[in-house]
């Protein structure tokens, strides 16, 4: 099987999720090629799976992958589909992580109209020692202080990916992707 992975990301994040996302589907023994949605995929005829996804920042996914499910909407309701993202709410223990996997992953793929063989909800890496552009920055300063009372210290890398979690989520797409 002919598989791509695409991915969209604003720092970086999610490009590694895409790997092992690649990865294990690769090691169950399949064709895969992981892609930055910045790039562009001319022909998708090619491909048998579509694994699509994206890190999540201020609330939405990164533009590149949803013009991506915009531009082969029609022809993506026919093939073998997969949708994943990678945020910080993922990980949570309330009522926001359910909101969320709604939000993210349930949503665009009803707004694409997909019918997905499974959607990858996981954490997400939050690293403030670089910039992420002056707004962003500005408001991490701002926000400092209530950054830090909600369990969240600016100092300090936060990477809540669950690595065995995203590599068996990619074997268990590659097995539906088979069978389906």
């Amino acid at each position: 099987m002919n598989v791509l992975v695409l991915y969209g990301t604003r720092w970086g994040g999610t490009e590694k999720v895409a790997h092992v996302i690649g990865k294990a589907i690769q090691e169950a023994g399949n064709s895969v090629e992981v892609v930055d949605a910045k790039k562009a995929v001319n022909n998708i005829d090619s491909y048998d799976l579509f694994i699509v996804g994206s890190g999540i920042r201020a609330d939405k996914w990164t533009k590149e992958p949803l013009e991506f499910l915009e531009k082969y909407a029609v022809d993506l309701k026919t093939k073998k589909i997969a949708l994943f993202v990678s945020c910080s709410m993922a990980d949570r223990k309330d009522e926001s992580c359910k909101k969320g996997k709604k939000r993210y992953l349930n949503d665009v793929a009803e707004r694409y109209g997909l019918k997905t063989l499974s959607l990858g909800y996981f954490g997400g890496l939050m690293d403030f020692s670089y910039s992420h552009g002056l707004l962003v920055d500005i408001l991490v300063r701002i926000n400092r202080k209530n950054l830090c009372k909600n369990g969240l210290d600016t100092a300090k890398v936060h990477d809540t990916r669950d690595w065995i979690a995203i590599e068996a989520w990619g074997r268990d797409v590659a097995k539906l992707a088979s069978t389906n």
